[in-house]
């Protein structure tokens, strides 16, 4: 269990809150004090209008959240009309209203432990199916997971994004449903494939279930004679593979694949659009070169999915 022990410091136009959280050295020390729930609130809806760029700063401006120091005390600001989340990993949140909290001299908030449940590892050592295939988004979507007993996260993740696409073309696996619904993890936030409409994507079943294999996938787009391709450098995702055989090719994308650079700098554009790939004009990079999905398939098959054991016939 949490104790906080706080203290109120009132001024005419705000109210600033200093305490101390006591807890139990065995759990989770980090502890987050949000005015209104703030940070939810931008998350809920980022994800409707995909605009994340603010996000960072709002999460470090002091005037929405606070999180404690090692010695536990916290101290932030608020207005009698706002309303304070304490919350802390595997913890029930709790609010409180701030007019409600200025009527005490001393508060004690006690958060209770969210019940746990025995985790029970997958041991299978190769996945039993795993599929290749050209994916339309339908929908991505967070959940946190289960409060799993005596088991620690990296960084604190504990939950999976739960995706579903339409399948528009398979590569490798032959699954058999026009739809496909897997599990994405991604311990930097929402993955990168979700930002893209049209992807190759690798999915793998493991005991039973289908997840997506890290960080793996190209984005695709319509090239005019109707395949799909990903233009660019072929090895943008596999970086570390040493022997890059697999060369892009002149390609005629669709007149509707280009790229917006007006907020980039030349050194940027550079990075992120070669020369070698690109046509620049008028604030767009076009691609010009770029690589089918076969190859595609081959780069993946000889790079990260061989060093991960994982064989496609």
């Amino acid at each position: 269990m949490l104790l906080y022990s706080l203290s109120i410091i009132c001024s005419a136009q705000e109210i600033k809150i200093e305490g101390i959280v006591s807890f139990d050295i065995k759990n989770n020390k980090y502890v987050s004090v949000q005015v209104n729930d703030t940070l939810k609130k931008f998350r809920d809806m980022a994800k409707l209008t995909k605009k994340w760029d603010s996000y960072p700063e709002l999460a470090k401006n002091k005037r929405y959240v606070t999180h404690t120091y090692s010695t536990g005390f916290f101290s932030i600001s608020a207005k009698p009309s706002d309303s304070l989340f304490f919350s802390s990993l595997t913890y029930v949140t709790q609010k409180f209203a701030v007019s409600d909290l200025i009527k005490r001299n001393e508060i004690n908030i006690l958060l209770q432990p969210e019940p746990c449940i025995p985790y029970v590892e997958c041991i299978q050592e190769k996945p039993s199916k795993f599929y290749v295939f050209i994916g339309k988004k339908i929908d991505i979507k967070y959940e946190k997971g289960p409060n799993y007993c005596d088991v620690i996260f990296i960084h604190g993740f504990n939950g999976e994004y739960k995706s579903e696409y339409k399948i528009e073309k398979n590569i490798y696996g032959n699954y058999q449903k026009d739809t496909i619904n897997f599990a994405a993890t991604d311990e930097y936030g929402i993955p990168n494939f979700s930002k893209y409409e049209n992807v190759l994507l690798f999915v793998r079943e493991y005991c039973g279930q289908l997840y997506h294999e890290k960080y793996q996938y190209f984005d695709l787009y319509k090239v005019k004679n109707g395949k799909w391709a990903s233009p660019g450098n072929p090895y943008k995702y596999e970086k570390n593979v040493k022997e890059k055989i697999i060369q892009a090719q002149k390609i005629k994308f669709d007149d509707s694949v280009w790229f917006d650079i007006t907020k980039l700098s030349p050194n940027q554009i550079e990075s992120e659009y070669p020369s070698e790939y690109y046509k620049i004009t008028n604030n767009k990079a076009i691609p010009i070169r770029g690589t089918y999905v076969d190859d595609l398939v081959k780069i993946k098959k000889n790079g990260v999915l061989k060093s991960r054991n994982i064989e496609l016939e």
